[in-house]
């Protein structure tokens, strides 16, 4: 009796959570997902400028950016430039990278010449004095003024003499012409100032008159490879008579020369 009773009673309670489960089991299935759905929807990355999905229209070209142009004065005239440069100013500023068709040799120098030449053994005077001569000489290059006289080129030099005889120290112009491309004359006129005697009873000093001097040189010389050159060299000092004593002084020798 007792047993028919439960029957009964879990046979209602089954039928009661049929009818409940139903319409729950009907609406989940209507929420069910067809996964074939996605197989067909855009990629939600496929927005983006660089992604092309297979099918798919060819992404529009991106546009570059172009330079900011910002404007720079030069007295009153505005001008435009970018603003970024392949160069950084910085590298420019330390010298670690140079600008198209810049020099880097110095623009005012023109030459340099040393050698040794033997004190006092020229042609025009006796020989009274000893020593050798180490020489330095600077030549620059012309400036624009000089064009209507040839256009030598500015020199300052001094010969120091190894036995502490007459050292001079001078400046002037030198005149060069060049023939068959390696060969060249060198002729120099300008004034030096000395170490030596005006006037002396030592028979083993020259009698220089006045302590500033006329000063020209002749140089005869070889260029090797554009900027080296070897030469032979002599150099005259002397007064010009407007002192009471006038013997002159002359010294000849070798030089080395290195163009810039």
């Amino acid at each position: 009796m007792k047993t028919g009773r439960i029957l009964r009673g879990l046979i209602a309670v089954g039928a009661v959570g049929a009818m409940l489960s139903h319409p729950v089991d009907v609406a989940a299935r209507a929420r069910s997902y067809a996964l074939s759905i996605f197989l067909y929807q855009v990629h939600p990355f496929a927005t983006a400028p660089n992604f092309r999905a297979a099918g798919n229209a060819p992404i529009p070209r991106i546009r570059t950016r172009q330079p900011m142009r910002m404007p720079v004065t030069t007295g009153t005239t505005p001008q435009t430039r970018p603003a970024a440069s392949r160069v950084l100013p910085s590298y420019r500023a330390a010298g670690l990278m140079a600008d198209a068709g810049q020099q880097s040799r110095p623009r005012f120098l023109s030459e340099v010449r040393f050698g040794l030449l033997v004190h006092d053994e020229g042609p025009f005077s006796r020989n009274e004095e000893d020593g050798v001569d180490a020489n330095f000489e600077v030549l620059f290059n012309p400036p624009e003024f000089l064009k209507k006289i040839w256009s030598p080129r500015p020199h300052v030099g001094a010969s120091i003499n190894s036995s502490g005889d007459t050292s001079q120290f001078y400046l002037g112009l030198t005149w060069e012409w060049e023939f068959r491309q390696v060969w060249y004359v060198d002729f120099s006129l300008g004034g030096a100032a000395h170490t030596g005697k005006k006037k002396t009873n030592d028979i083993k000093r020259k009698e220089l008159g006045c302590k500033v001097l006329f000063r020209e040189s002749i140089e005869l010389g070889y260029r090797i490879r554009t900027r080296h050159s070897i030469s032979a060299f002599l150099d005259h000092l002397s007064n010009g008579n407007i002192c009471d004593k006038n013997e002159g002084l002359e010294s000849i020798g070798m030089r080395y020369g290195y163009r810039f």
